[in-house]
């Protein structure tokens, strides 16, 4: 079996091509489904520095007593 994927920009006329698709010989289903709109901005990724910063502010973080406790922590 062999597909055929085709994209359009204006849905209006996705009846009209469904119709003459079917319409041919030999083809056997026509089945149309919708993708997902990627955005057209990209994410800026962050530094360490700034996600490290946007831990902090967020509350992403763990406070000890001394290093001794640190290590206990990480069981080193």
């Amino acid at each position: 079996m062999t597909q055929l994927v085709i994209t359009l920009k204006d849905q209006s006329y996705l009846p009209n091509i469904r119709r003459i698709v079917k319409s041919l010989v030999g083809v056997e289903k026509v089945a149309t489904t919708k993708t997902a709109v990627k955005s057209t901005v990209k994410k800026k990724r962050l530094s360490r520095y700034e996600q490290s910063l946007l831990d902090a502010k967020e509350g992403r973080v763990y406070e000890y007593e001394s290093s001794e406790e640190f290590f206990k922590k990480m069981g080193i």
